[in-house]
């Protein structure tokens, strides 16, 4: 008998995984340099340019070794993704004084797409996008207990003053981040538990409760009314296209009984509010008015951008001022222009397209070939979710963890379309098969005619 071949084990953690881990600790932030007057960015940040240019030297070595099976990783999106961090690299010749943050905040995304496609090149790449996908939730879950910790030991530092409802806001110490960020990480992290939470076991069951009821707690604390809001979308998402209907209708009964409450509806609007006037409520903590700045700055190049990343902070926010315009849309369109904008939005696009339809296929079937709806039901949710905080952040047209986040819902959106179609087109080859044995008997296999 001859020797057989062992089956490689379902979760394997291989180049590409590697890689995206690099990439993902390089976005944290332990300190903040000196910059010069007028600098963008810290060239003195040698924990994330090794981090990246590690990352970018294992994902090459990844593109080689999974040579044979590139063309699984480099499906639609994830070319035109890529052709958008390309355009943001040449985009740094429009702006000279700052070509080279340009061109590093464009490599980077360029490294994060590239990696993706080792990932989606694994021999078995729907369980390597879900690797991708369970890696940030476990470095989320770790950062969000060293800020738990944080805010024990060292609630100065952990707390700032705010206004409204709640006098505090929370933010991460070390690794530094700011309260919009730590409230979104902890929105997934909730999202997730909670979808854990349908459908695994008792023991298991618990201990998603108490990662959700973490979670939750931190998230208020954080004060982020686009990830509360996102989170509240993604559940209803969810419960939808996983057919949980009584679930849905009984939250919507909940959350209807809550509005019609005048006591709770006075206390969630002040802790919405947070203290703000009501203008600037409705410009969006002052963000209408740079997005105002950035359409009139797109208005000048509206092809071929004024340039990647660094023509909206030397531009229209200042070099000492914020980071990005808070609106994805507006940070592609000023940086690359339409040229830029197309690609972007076309992988977005095609992900939600594609995922809703697997959705509609998985909301009649319990399974799609081997595709579980609860997972697909997952998938549209965390979308839900990265699309509503894309809407007052920037993070999706950036190197950050809601674009990286982004890429693994398209790594399964991409895995999943694949595998169906190897899988109609090998039912359709033994169908074909079959009927010809029928017609033709003379034509059965060798083994059949033995047997």
């Amino acid at each position: 008998m001859g020797a057989t071949q062992s089956k490689p084990t379902r979760y394997e953690f291989a180049t590409g995984h590697l890689a995206w881990l690099a990439m993902f600790c390089s976005i944290l932030i332990w300190g903040t340099g000196e910059l010069r007057p007028g600098a963008l960015g810290n060239t003195g940040n040698w924990y994330r340019i090794t981090l990246v240019l590690f990352a970018a030297a294992v994902t090459a070595f990844g593109l080689l070794q999974n040579a044979s099976r590139l063309s699984q990783g480099f499906r639609g999106p994830v070319v035109l993704l890529l052709g958008y961090g390309v355009l943001g690299m040449v985009s740094a010749l429009y702006i000279p004084n700052y070509s080279f943050y340009s061109m590093w905040k464009a490599s980077e995304l360029v490294i994060d797409v590239l990696v993706i496609a080792v990932v989606l090149s694994h021999p078995r790449p729907q369980a390597s996008a879900r690797i991708a996908y369970n890696t940030v939730l476990t470095l989320f879950a770790v950062l969000m207990v060293v800020y738990w910790v944080e805010a024990l030991v060292v609630p100065s530092a952990a707390f700032l003053p705010s206004r409204g409802l709640i006098p505090y806001t929370l933010q991460g110490v070390m690794p530094i981040m700011n309260g919009n960020a730590v409230a979104f990480m902890t929105a997934v992290l909730a999202f997730a538990a909670w979808c854990r939470l349908l459908r695994r076991g008792i023991v298991r069951r618990v201990f998603w409760l108490l990662v959700l009821g973490s979670a939750l707690g931190m998230l208020i604390l954080a004060q982020s009314r686009t990830s509360l809001i996102g989170l509240m979308i993604a559940v209803a998402t969810q419960l939808f296209f996983d057919r949980r209907f009584g679930l849905l209708l009984l939250l919507s009964i909940l959350a209807a009984l809550v509005a019609a409450s005048a006591q709770i509806s006075t206390v969630t609007e002040e802790y919405l509010v947070r203290g703000q006037s009501r203008e600037l409520v409705s410009s969006l903590s002052g963000r209408t008015q740079g997005w105002e700045a950035a359409w009139a700055s797109f208005q000048q190049s509206p092809v071929i951008g004024r340039g990647f990343a660094a023509a909206a902070r030397a531009e229209i926010l200042g070099t000492t001022g914020a980071s990005t315009l808070h609106g994805a849309v507006f940070d592609v369109l000023v940086g690359v222009g339409l040229l830029g904008f197309i690609p972007w939005a076309a992988a977005i696009l095609w992900t939600i397209v594609q995922l809703l339809g697997l959705g509609r296929r998985g909301f009649s079937r319990r399974r799609v070939g081997n595709l579980d709806r609860s997972a697909t039901a997952e998938m549209l949710g965390l979308l839900a979710l990265i699309i509503v905080r894309s809407t007052t952040n920037s993070d999706l047209a950036l190197h950050e963890h809601t674009f990286m986040l982004f890429l693994t819902v398209l790594a399964f959106t991409t895995a999943a379309r694949s595998l169906g179609r190897r899988l109609t087109a090998g039912v359709s080859e033994r169908s074909q098969e079959l009927s010809g044995a029928r017609t033709n008997p003379s034509r059965q296999p060798a083994a059949s005619v033995e047997a």
